[in-house]
């Protein structure tokens, strides 16, 4: 499912040990790319209407046409890939290299599953061509192309900014060094954090901040307690508007969200997607020497067959200027009780969780804490909702004036309904999306047909809607990226506000 269990803590930036810039290297060969001539195309999906089509009637006005792709470059996997046969969820990474030798927009885009019985999701994220020595250490260590990369793309952000969802320029614990970091420390200390836990964490993973924090809860630490500290004595590095992109205040809310980023990468493919064509006059900037890691989340209930997945890119001519468009990121905590009356030792939060950090890592932990810190909330709210209608919601805050420009939305298989609104309860309400019957086989990016106006300290709430008696087996469920977890996620695509 769509990857968040990374960012979420990742949020605090990249950590305490800043990573040297690595020296320029040849770019590994992990992928076969193909430059097209203005006539190539891709087919849209015929199987059914646009997504758009399923939309509620308080959603705004969307392109529902999805026209063949004019394909400039391609860029497939080297060699096929066969599913682990110990995961019946397999996330794998591969890395595509474009070749870019100067920066370049591209303004629509394709994921094509080789093999779509197998493939669940597909996130693309572009990394900064200093990640290449990290790539090296990971990729074929278990004979395979690729590698296993469950929660995020496995790679550490460095100073200039982030990697898949790693981190966000501007961001960072602001520790400081010598009698500044002592300070610092000093007063996490007086607010009960657990200091040696935290830097003997942040040690022995290298900075690595996820991982990091989720030792930290792991070992026992509050990680509510944590972000609380860190916010009221200002130690939390300024967030943005959704990516990073923009300055933020700092609060917890800002760097939590900064450090989800753009969760649907700079491209992604679920089921039901169909070509994507960004709006006139505006594309996603790849930097030269950029390379994107192609996560592929294969799900092997239906088999293990070998899948050659590809990404058709249409690309402005170079010089173009462009847009730059980014992606703000909302999500609401995921609490489902079994229903009144159902037994079972997985019923059991507690039991539920120790079992996904067991099978998943430490982040099947952290993930749903934050989640609850970061909305405000806890799991005994969810406690007495009705079965076939639990709610979860969570408001965010704009950070910038920006255009939404799209939109997404995104959960799994006990979905019912789900909503985004702007304002809420004001006489500025206005309804971003309606899909009234969720459809997980079903889902798309839309793009409106005329720009939202978003202002700095608007609000925008998530709502998702589940239906726990669709779940043929009781158990307690929470945020996690296997097909019997689920998500509450949704994204806006953003341009910058015109200047005034």
């Amino acid at each position: 499912m769509l990857l968040l269990s990374a960012a979420l803590c990742v949020s605090i930036g990249a950590g305490l040990v800043l990573a040297q810039n690595a020296p320029a290297q040849t770019p590994p060969t992990h992928s076969t790319h193909t430059q097209h001539d203005h006539g190539g195309s891709s087919q849209a999906a015929t199987e059914r209407p646009h997504p758009a089509s399923q939309l509620g009637q308080q959603s705004p006005r969307v392109r529902e046409t999805a026209p063949p792709l004019r394909v400039d470059l391609e860029l497939t996997m080297r060699q096929p890939y066969v599913p682990s046969e110990k995961l019946s969820d397999d996330y794998r990474c591969f890395v595509l290299d474009p070749g870019l030798t100067e920066d370049r927009f591209f303004t629509g885009f394709e994921v094509k599953p080789g093999n779509p019985e197998v493939v669940h999701h597909v996130i693309l994220n572009a990394v900064p061509p200093e990640a290449i020595s990290q790539i090296r250490e990971l990729d074929g260590q278990d004979g395979q192309d690729g590698w296993s990369c469950f929660g995020g793309t496995g790679l550490q952000a460095g100073p200039g900014g982030g990697i898949g969802g790693m981190g966000s320029p501007g961001g960072g614990l602001k520790l400081g060094s010598g009698a500044a970091s002592f300070g610092a420390l000093m007063k996490l200390q007086e607010r009960g954090v657990n200091v040696n836990a935290l830097i003997k964490a942040l040690q022995e993973h290298r900075g690595n901040v996820p991982v990091a924090l989720a030792a930290y809860q792991q070992a026992g630490g509050d990680l509510t307690a944590l972000l609380s500290a860190l916010q009221a004595e200002g130690l939390l590095g300024a967030g943005g508007l959704g990516d990073g992109a923009h300055a933020g205040s700092g609060d917890a809310m800002t760097v939590i969200t900064s450090g989800l980023g753009d969760v649907f990468g700079v491209g992604s493919w679920v089921p039901g997607s169909v070509p994507t064509h960004f709006p006139e006059s505006t594309g996603r900037l790849l930097k030269k020497g950029t390379l994107l890691v192609m996560q592929v989340h294969y799900n092997t209930l239906a088999g293990r067959e070998p899948d050659r997945t590809s990404v058709q890119l249409q690309l402005a001519p170079a010089g173009s200027q462009l847009q730059p468009l980014t992606g703000m990121s909302l999500v609401a905590p995921v609490e489902i009780p079994c229903p009144a009356g159902a037994t079972g030792e997985l019923c059991n939060r507690d039991a539920l969780i120790r079992k996904n950090t067991a099978e998943d890592g430490p982040r099947a932990a952290m993930t749903p804490a934050a989640l609850l810190a970061l909305c405000q909330k806890k799991p005994e709210d969810y406690a007495r909702q009705n079965p076939k209608q639990v709610v979860s919601t969570c408001d965010m805050r704009v950070r910038e004036d920006a255009l939404a420009v799209g939109v997404n939305f995104h959960m799994h298989t006990l979905g019912t309904s789900g909503l985004l609104e702007l304002n809420p309860g004001t006489n500025r309400e206005q309804v971003l999306l309606e899909i009234p019957n969720w459809d997980f086989h079903w889902q798309g990016s839309y793009f409106y047909r005329e720009p939202i106006t978003l202002k700095k300290g608007d609000t925008v709430r998530i709502t998702c809607t589940w239906d726990t008696t669709l779940n043929p087996e009781p158990r307690y469920i929470v945020w996690g990226e296997g097909t019997r977890d689920e998500m509450c996620l949704g994204g806006l695509t953003l341009m910058p506000a015109p200047r005034e």
